[in-house]
């Protein structure tokens, strides 16, 4: 089978955004939490897309972190040497709005209509359905003494072997992922194979995966977000 053969196989077995759209979607209420780095969990912002949101901090929805932190003392346990890194946790819909017309205009020239659609939504989520503004998504890798461990790719290298499972990378790379990916589902995370790097919980992508009803965290304004906390 020809490499661009195997990608296509790899992509057929991805969510799509047609898969995504019509899922009900509802929200517990759940408040945004800052993650800290500490005992193995470390914080760094891959860009600073969202730092005059949050500055150099990330948030995500509170169950969303008790579930890295019970993910890095399994991962400790592992290898203590061995550290969970977020760099990409909530993502104001603003900012997720504009990086899909940065791949919507590398695109088009090439597809349209729901075809664009959906090869735009296998390197950044259409905005109405996208995980990252729930604070239920992150993109996280592994790093053993501050260096990350060999992933085949770079995180956010957006190329057809960064799909999980791509046979064209190495078996330690291959080894590594699936590591990450054992961890992540352990705690109820939904991957989505098109990034070895991305998970989410409570969105539209868990739904899918999970054969759940409905999500349990909406697309939220971080800033009314705070305010709602300062009142209480």
């Amino acid at each position: 089978m020809k490499r661009r053969e195997i990608y296509r196989q790899l992509e057929l077995g991805m969510l799509r955004y047609i898969d995504l759209i019509d899922v009900p979607s509802r929200d517990n209420g759940e408040s945004l939490l800052c993650l800290k780095s500490e005992n193995g969990l470390l914080i760094n912002p891959i860009n600073d897309d969202m730092a005059k949101f949050t500055g150099s901090n990330i948030y995500v929805r509170k169950t969303v972190a008790e579930k890295l932190c019970r993910i890095t003392t399994k991962l400790k346990d592992k290898n203590g040497n061995y550290s969970l890194e977020i760099v990409y946790g909530y993502r104001a819909l603003k900012i997720q709005e504009k990086l899909f017309q940065k791949f919507m205009n590398k695109y088009r020239k090439h597809f349209s209509g729901i075809e664009l659609l959906e090869v735009v939504h296998r390197n950044i989520a259409v905005p109405e359905i996208s995980g990252h503004p729930t604070g239920g998504a992150v993109d996280l890798q592994i790093v053993e003494n501050g260096e990350p461990l060999d992933f085949g790719t770079k995180i956010w290298e957006f190329n057809k072997d960064s799909y999980t499972f791509s046979p064209f990378i190495t078996k330690t790379a291959s080894k590594n992922r699936k590591l990450l990916r054992e961890l992540m589902l352990s705690e109820g995370f939904a991957p989505f194979d098109g990034e070895w790097w991305h998970f989410s919980y409570g969105d539209r992508e868990w739904v899918k995966y999970y054969g759940k009803v409905f999500t349990i965290y909406k697309q939220i304004d971080i800033d009314k977000e705070r305010n709602s906390q300062k009142a209480n």
